[in-house]
């Protein structure tokens, strides 16, 4: 025998004096209930000693709503039309939580009505041993982790009632970077949105990987409510999580953005893209190396086209109404698209832009319009202008915009951790402020050096690989090389613990790649990385490219295709893998 005490007030068993009606005593109550009676109340002693679960109604408010007490009842009296008592919890399995007993709910004897009424049941048989080696000896926090995680699960059951006061639950929660990304998952069931799963930590090429690849392709062939420029997304998604077995998918993909691409271009600049379409699409195309490599001459045009309608205070200007106006929004794009496409000779316009963009921000909002002069913040020109501004050489010299910046978009956020910018989707809008959130970091500034360098040698040799020829396949194994070696020179200035240096002790000899990769190594195994004698990752087959440059330069020797693709494969993975563990960036991005 054990008691269940049901309350529909959030708050009532939170604090004494503990009570309950007379006239729902005894209510869903099983036979061992007819041996306690209010007329002869020393029955009632007998409910002090028998297990008790306190409980609040499914659909109840308030903070602890979820949470289910067990424990025992003490000093049960009668007082007028109310049952008096106090409560004392179990020392070490005082919490459950009320979903756990649900799931019970048929062992337990508590029927789907009862779960929505006040009343004193007493219940026949014990409680379950299952169920109470769930319990816990202090409350579980109801953190947003918490209750996202739930009603992801309660979403993905199918349980509407279950989701639905879970939804509520998460609305009080305050909007934080942490709630948006602990509903994603629940995004995801709801729709899949592509630019979601890296952010999650979906790996390509793991079951996870392929399972989201399924869901996006199926999203595809069902063609309902797809967004215009979901070629871009696509063809992005399926060179990052795609096998060869998608490679028509892909392809066809491309040669949609291609043709959109070729459309904005226009034979002249009157009959152009307007600057906010070319800047997006340049945008949405640099995210991808896949496009940027096969829609290069694409790219060129629209970048060409960008550059020179460039205003000379380093805005770009838009037509609203028959009115040109200066651009934010259209400026920001114009700046990211041409930070992330990493053409050195854009260095100025981008500097130029960043620095207008500055003196765009709206006072104490700390948000950016969509164009110079109004008043209302937009979301997508201040969560690109902050992208700008880190990526650009003055993060440390403007912290405070940053800052605002920031905790603007942070606290912008829908109830459900997302946000609202037309005419994209909720959960493309996710992506991209949580894309900058929870990765901004990994951004690499356009300051010159070492890793810059890296990052350049590598996107050349991508294009002189595409181009082909044998002389280009030649040039493009160099340019390989040396973004390797910068990479390592790069690598060797940000990590003191390393204690490495790219200089010989005569401080003006560089180690050359295969020293830098032996010292590297060995670095690596002395502070725990790597376990002696476990080799570098990739040592050997970028040994082997090393070699085979040396042979261009020294003897003109050739190099195939297969292995100069075989030798940037492992570069890639390389630079890749070693700046996001070691340095935190996304070096190549």
């Amino acid at each position: 025998m054990f008691n269940l005490l049901v309350s529909g007030h959030g708050e009532w068993w939170e604090t004494p004096p503990l009570t309950i009606a007379v006239d729902r005593f005894k209510e869903y109550s099983g036979v061992e209930a007819d041996a306690i009676d209010l007329a002869q109340p020393e029955t009632l002693r007998r409910l002090e000693g028998i297990p008790t679960l306190l409980m609040y109604e499914v659909g109840a408010g308030g903070p602890h709503a979820r949470v289910v007490r067990h424990g025992q009842l003490r000093d049960i009296v009668r007082r007028g039309r109310d049952l008096s008592f106090t409560f004392e919890p179990d020392a070490q399995r005082a919490y459950l939580d009320r979903a756990l007993v649900l799931a019970l709910a048929d062992q337990l004897g508590i029927g789907q009505f009862e779960q929505h009424r006040t009343h004193w049941a007493i219940k026949d048989g014990e409680l379950p041993p299952g169920l109470l080696e769930t319990a816990t000896a202090e409350r579980v926090q109801r953190t947003v982790r918490v209750v996202a995680g739930e009603y992801v699960a309660a979403r993905r059951e199918g349980n509407r009632r279950e989701a639905r006061e879970l939804q509520e639950e998460l609305e009080d929660f305050p909007p934080s970077l942490e709630k948006a990304l602990s509903l994603l998952p629940a995004r995801i069931l709801n729709s899949p949105t592509p630019e979601l799963y890296p952010i999650l930590g979906v790996e390509p090429r793991t079951p996870e990987g392929r399972n989201a690849l399924v869901a996006v392709l199926a999203r595809d062939e069902a063609n309902a409510d797809l967004p215009a420029d979901w070629s871009y997304s696509l063809a992005w998604f399926l060179d990052l999580y795609g096998s060869p077995t998608e490679a028509a998918r892909l392809d066809a993909a491309v040669e949609r953005c291609a043709g959109h691409m070729i459309g904005l271009g226009g034979a002249d600049l009157a009959a152009a893209g307007s600057v906010e379409e070319i800047g997006y699409t340049l945008w949405r195309s640099a995210r991808s190396p896949l496009l940027v490599g096969r829609l290069r001459r694409e790219l060129a045009v629209l970048t060409d086209r960008l550059v020179r309608r460039q205003e000379n205070h380093g805005f770009w200007t838009e037509a609203r109404d028959d009115v040109t106006v200066p651009g934010v929004r259209a400026t920001a794009f114009a700046t990211v698209a041409l930070q992330r496409l990493g053409d050195d000779r854009y260095h100025e316009p981008i500097k130029s832009a960043v620095g207008w963009l500055l003196t765009q921000i709206l006072p104490v909002i700390g948000a950016l319009p969509r164009d110079a002069g109004l008043a209302e913040p937009d979301l997508l020109a201040t969560v690109l202008t902050m992208e700008a501004i880190r990526r650009s050489d003055l993060p440390g010299e403007v912290p405070h915009v940053l800052t605002g910046g920031d905790a603007w978009l942070v606290a912008g956020q829908t109830v459900l951790g997302g946000w609202l910018a037309e005419p994209w989707s909720e959960d493309f809008v996710a992506g991209l402020v949580l894309e900058y959130l929870a990765r901004q970091n990994e951004m690499l500034p356009q300051v010159d050096g070492f890793l810059l360098m890296a990052r350049d040698f590598f996107r050349k040799a991508e294009e002189l690989r595409l181009e082909g020829g044998a002389n280009n396949r030649r040039l493009a194994a160099i340019a390989t090389v040396h973004a390797v070696e910068m990479f390592l020179y790069g690598l060797f200035e940000g990590r003191d613990d390393l204690a490495l240096s790219a200089f010989r002790e005569n401080g003006t000899e560089t180690l050359g790649p295969r020293e830098a990769l032996g010292a590297l190594q060995s670095a690596l195994q002395r502070i725990g990385v790597l376990t002696a004698p476990q080799r570098l990752p990739h040592r050997d087959n970028l040994s082997s490219l090393i070699g085979r440059r040396d042979g261009i330069i020294h003897r003109a020797h050739e190099i195939s295709e297969a292995e100069l693709d075989d030798g940037m494969r492992h570069a890639r993975r390389f630079i890749e893998r070693f700046a996001k563990s070691l340095l935190d960036l996304n070096l190549l991005q």
